[in-house]
């Protein structure tokens, strides 16, 4: 080989070796822009529920609509499950109702031991069948932290005498608490329709933990944007999207 086809080869290997460290260089010039893609990409599901069912979701849709579908954050229990399930055996029943502090009915105790409980605001005051409707009116009037709790005497489902008593819970004490005039009951808003209704059981389902990516808290604060326009922050976040917010409320159970 003479000197001139040597100069050649050697400039051909130069020139593959570093095409070969141009290709290992790109390589990982991607995987380094590719990593923080995926990594952004992955942040969007937190304990394996899609991106718009969480508060961070809601807000990146857009302001005027939310073109995302939340049909996919459906969990939980429905409503009519909630309310027929309270006083059997059947889950969820009023021990969830007392883990979430809400009291679903009115609830009282004559002076000779008989029970008696109120479903809604415009139903009547019912004795109480045997357990576990009994275990389930004890337990509401054991449970201290209801507001409404005390003794009484008159004249009361008919039968005079000293009773003790606690109110159902209101719909304005958890979500509106510096309202005088909302009187209606929690479980009257539960089986009514509209906002106040996916409120009530989107507040039940995360309380009871159905709800992965959304607290209670944050339940309280989605009804409050739709109802009152009150943004809130989430994080650094401002969360001021209604539509979102009313969405996926109404997808928070099933």
């Amino acid at each position: 080989m003479n000197r001139i086809d040597e100069q050649k080869r050697t400039a051909e290997e130069s020139q593959h070796v570093g095409s070969s460290l141009d290709k290992s260089r790109r390589s990982f010039a991607k995987a380094g822009v590719i990593t923080p893609v995926l990594m952004t990409l992955t942040s969007k599901t937190a304990l394996g529920s899609v991106y718009q069912c969480t508060i961070s979701g809601v807000q990146s849709g857009n302001v005027s609509s939310h073109s995302e579908d939340m049909s996919v954050c459906r969990a939980g229990t429905s409503p009519s499950v909630w309310l027929s399930n309270v006083d059997t055996a059947t889950d969820p029943n009023y021990l969830k109702w007392i883990a979430a502090r809400v009291c679903p009915f009115r609830v009282e105790r004559k002076s000779n031991g008989a029970l008696y409980y109120k479903k809604g605001a415009n139903t009547p005051i019912n004795p109480v069948p045997p357990s576990p409707a009994a275990s389930m009116c004890t337990a509401i009037l054991a449970e201290s932290s209801f507001s409404g709790g005390t003794s009484s005497t008159g004249s009361q489902c008919g039968i005079s005498g000293s009773y003790t008593y606690k109110n159902a819970t209101t719909f304005a004490s958890i979500f509106d608490p510096t309202s005088l005039s909302d009187t209606t009951t929690f479980w009257d808003a539960l089986s009514g329709t509209g906002v106040k209704r996916d409120a009530c059981v989107a507040y039940l389902n995360a309380s009871a933990g159905s709800i992965q990516d959304v607290s209670p808290a944050e339940v309280i604060k989605l009804y409050r944007l739709c109802a009152f326009h009150e943004p809130f922050y989430d994080g650094s976040l401002a969360v001021t999207n209604e539509v979102g917010a009313a969405e996926l409320l109404a997808n928070l159970h099933q």
